[in-house]
């Protein structure tokens, strides 16, 4: 996590870091004492309470996308009955499902980028992807936290600064720039598989518990809370299914939703996957369009452990038989 004093905060600067720059901060005795955690405001409007408590009286309201620092977390009743986070901010507490954990971490620029491009996430709050490398034209798309992309090249801007062009293969002849400070590059050995050798591996989603368990040889090495479908035609499909399609990164569009740079995709039917979502911290009940959302991290780790192998290479890897299977119930 980041350390920050207010002199640190304000040198970040910058139009995408302009909402942490301008952070109310404690005294800095009370910086001394206390480790300071950044969140992203989620929702369009979030209330600071008085109390860890839905009745409390509203302090303030953040607003999407606000930078908040937060000092502790309290455990109290919340709206998600498997999320008792409260975090503690200046002032009052806000429920932790409404803020996603963030980091600043400002990156070397690389100036010579492979001919099959790079892997990267973004890692700041958030960062907008601009139709020429400047930072005087407009914007194309806000690119959050943790989102993931192809870096096609690197780029002098009009602000003598390096800017990688990010290439997304829905979007082909799209002109997305960002600064290439904002994005760590994810490499080959980043996604090396886990347990390639094991071959009885599978997945259990229980909906009921908003729960995702992985098994190698029925032995449990991993799980993680789940946010699934909310049911009718939004519903997350139950039955035994088989991973066939995986991508690192896919931009996502639906009636109400345009999602760039989903991260670390492993589809298990039709159009419904497995993946991280960054929009929400809200994972133990339902609340995604039928797929099986879950925390980046983890989306990472399911996407590096399951069948099949996408080549780091490739844009994403179709098979028909030999995924993982994938169990829902």
């Amino acid at each position: 996590m980041t350390n920050l004093t207010r002199r640190e905060f304000l040198k970040l600067g910058g139009g995408a870091l302009a909402g942490v720059a301008s952070l109310p901060l404690p005294p800095r005795a009370q910086i001394a004492r206390e480790k300071v955690r950044l969140g992203r405001i989620t929702d369009w409007s979030v209330r600071v309470r008085a109390e860890p408590d839905h009745s409390a009286p509203t302090v303030r309201y953040q607003r999407l996308d606000d930078t908040v620092a937060y000092f502790e977390e309290v455990e109290a009743e919340g709206l998600n009955p498997h999320n008792p986070i409260w975090f503690r901010v200046i002032g009052g507490y806000i429920y932790s499902s409404y803020v996603q954990p963030v980091e600043i971490h400002l990156n070397t620029p690389l100036q010579h980028i492979p001919s099959a491009g790079l892997w990267g996430e973004i890692s700041i709050p958030y960062t907008n992807a601009r139709y020429t490398p400047s930072p005087d034209v407009g914007g194309s798309y806000r690119l959050r936290y943790s989102s993931v992309y192809r870096i096609a090249e690197a780029v002098w801007g009009t602000d003598h600064q390096l800017w990688y062009r990010l290439h997304s293969s829905q979007s082909p002849t799209a002109r997305r720039y960002v600064p290439a400070a904002h994005v760590r590059p994810i490499y080959p050995q980043d996604l090396e598989p886990i347990s390639p050798c094991v071959r009885a591996k599978r997945i259990k989603v229980s909906l009921a518990d908003q729960l995702l368990v992985a098994f190698e040889n029925n032995r449990p090495v991993f799980e993680t809370r789940i946010s699934g479908g909310t049911g009718g035609d939004r519903s997350t499909p139950t039955g035994h299914h088989h991973i066939t399609f995986k991508a690192p990164s896919r931009h996502m569009v639906g009636d109400t939703y345009n999602l760039p740079g989903v991260p670390f995709d492993s589809y298990f039917w039709g159009a419904v996957a497995i993946h991280g979502a960054y929009w929400h911290n809200d994972f133990g009940r339902p609340r995604s369009h039928g797929c099986v959302n879950v925390p980046s991290e983890a989306a990472k780790w399911i996407f590096r452990w399951t069948q099949p192998v996408t080549p780091y290479e490739d844009d994403g890897l179709r098979v028909q038989e030999g995924g993982t299977p994938v169990i829902v119930s």
